[in-house]
């Protein structure tokens, strides 16, 4: 029997989550489906998507801003799929999994798929994929599998993970860059297996060629072992200013403009021609601290003294259009690792602000070397950022810089105090505190743990009652809140901006769209 351990939790909902974005003063998003009478769907067209962030690779596992998902799961078919809408875990390349004990996972794989490259997949191809995902030299999800003692073929379609300590987020880990299965063939053949810029996978559309910063092309895959892509063709621009974006599909030269801000939003409902949808999202938008020995931020009163001095309703509000929410949790008002009693831990409070960085021995405040993003919308978040923090004494000197490279400059060379940067959009909330908060996380610049985390941490993986795993995160939000471990600002909106003709897309709860059922209209 398969085990779904998101089976057994409360499906959230896009009611659940629209309802608690109006409790912070938000504005009731679109559902992006709702539409009467849609016409029946037809094959063929060529959509052009205009997408603001140049990915950083298109390996799967090399990457880790979440936009590339908007290329990746074009190409990549996972080991396990979620259900947009709720998360819920489903069956894709793998057909079952199942918890033998605590410490084994058996999964079960599809038979009669091929990769792009018409080489097999089976069960030599996932242990080869897990193994290179755990050893890759540039691979940027050994953190997500530090769990994995072994993962061996025990069938020609079957696997099995032999476990160091029980993991109840494994089968989630498995949506996820580690089980975007990559073809082997495709990587032996590659000079150091660098698969960045030549991706071969089993998805529903087959690679064609990257233009760097400008333009990716993909065609349909004719051999897709599951429901044929409606699409002949995918182009998917690179434009980096958000209303050049829109204006594209305003003027007709696209069909459809992803992950647009509040603003673009705006505009584009002015135009009865395009329609602009917000829908509820995992994305928020926060700071990664650098609180490391030497760092100004290793004095948790610093950190502290940031989170006072935010306005956050404020933020949400300016910045999002109200879109979004107002809270300092990594999740959104209403999901069921959010536990309401902390999610408002912080509030605007300049005077404490001030206090605290007065005990910290900054009297006079204090000058945080910061990195962000250089898009439009990017810079006016720092801005207003900005804004706020100085209000306490807290002086932000901004580096900006495209988003691989501001991740390089912070997280790779160590440079800098923080990272102003939308993150989340991960499938278990357990593995979304790893992925910020252990010491081997890639967005952990300090690469060190506070005291008290590995406990909480362990616990939340290794708890498969959900009620008993609910309070442990519970207690896992209170502890990054108390310990100021990031600098959340708001919960955000998936934005879209798309001609009528553009049909069945879904910007789902992650921001990580498929398009093998999105149909153009004649």
């Amino acid at each position: 029997m398969t085990t779904n351990f998101y089976g057994r939790l409360p499906n959230l909902t896009r009611r659940s989550l629209m309802a608690g974005t109006a409790a912070l003063g938000g504005t009731l998003l679109v559902p992006a489906m709702a539409r009467a009478q849609a016409p029946q769907p037809r094959t063929g067209g060529t959509l052009r998507v205009v997408m603001p962030y140049n990915p950083a690779s298109l390996d799967p596992i090399a990457g880790r801003n979440n936009p590339d998902f908007n290329a990746l799961l074009m190409l990549y078919d996972a080991l396990i799929s979620f259900d947009p809408k709720t998360l819920e875990l489903q069956p894709m390349l793998a057909t079952s999994w199942e918890f033998a004990d605590p410490t084994t996972l058996v999964v079960k794989l599809r038979e009669g798929v091929e990769f792009h490259d018409g080489e097999p997949f089976n069960a030599d191809a996932v242990v080869f994929h897990i193994d290179r995902c755990r050893n890759y030299e540039k691979s940027n999800v050994k953190s997500d599998l530090t769990v994995v003692e072994k993962c061996e073929a025990t069938g020609p379609y079957e696997v099995t993970f032999k476990l160091k300590f029980p993991d109840a987020s494994l089968p989630a880990t498995l949506a996820d860059r580690a089980g975007c299965i990559v073809s082997p063939a495709s990587v032996k053949a590659a000079e150091g297996g660098n698969v960045d810029r030549n991706p071969v996978g089993t998805g529903p559309f087959k690679f064609v060629e990257w233009q760097d910063n400008t333009l990716i092309k993909l065609v349909r895959n004719t051999n897709y072992w599951g429901d044929a892509p409606y699409l002949d063709a995918i182009e998917a621009r690179i434009i980096n200013e958000h209303n050049t974006a829109v204006r594209a599909v305003t003027a007709g030269e696209a069909d459809i403009a992803l992950n647009m801000s509040a603003q673009q939003m705006a505009v584009a409902k002015r135009d009865p021609n395009v329609v602009a949808e917000a829908t509820p999202s995992m994305i928020y938008y926060s700071a990664f601290l650098n609180y490391g020995k030497g760092s100004p931020l290793a004095d948790v009163r610093v950190r502290q003294a940031m989170n006072w001095a935010l306005d956050r309703p404020v933020l949400n509000q300016v910045l999002w259009g109200g879109l979004g929410g107002g809270n300092c949790s990594m999740f959104p008002s209403g999901f069921w690792a959010n536990d309401p009693e902390t999610e408002n831990y912080y509030t605007l409070d300049v005077d404490r602000a001030k206090s605290l960085l007065k005990e910290a021995g900054f009297a006079n405040g204090i000058e945080i070397e910061t990195h962000t993003w250089a898009d439009q919308a990017a810079v006016q978040r720092q801005e207003v950022v900005s804004a706020q923090l100085a209000e306490a004494g807290i002086r932000l000197k901004v580096t900006p810089s495209q988003p691989a490279q501001a991740m390089q400059f912070f997280l790779n060379e160590k440079k800098g105090h923080m990272l102003l940067s939308p993150t989340g959009g991960n499938p278990d909330p357990a593995t979304a505190y790893d992925r910020h908060f252990a010491a081997t996380a890639y967005r952990n610049a300090a690469k060190l743990e506070l005291p008290g985390y590995r406990e909480l941490a362990d616990a939340s993986l290794n708890t498969f009652d959900f009620a008993a795993r609910q309070q442990v995160l519970y207690k896992m939000q209170r502890f990054v809140l108390e310990n100021a471990l990031h600098l959340p600002q708001f919960t955000s909106a998936g934005i879209i901006v798309r001609s009528p003709k553009v049909h069945n897309f879904d910007f789902s709860l992650l921001q990580r769209p498929r398009f093998h059922k999105v149909w153009l209209e004649a």
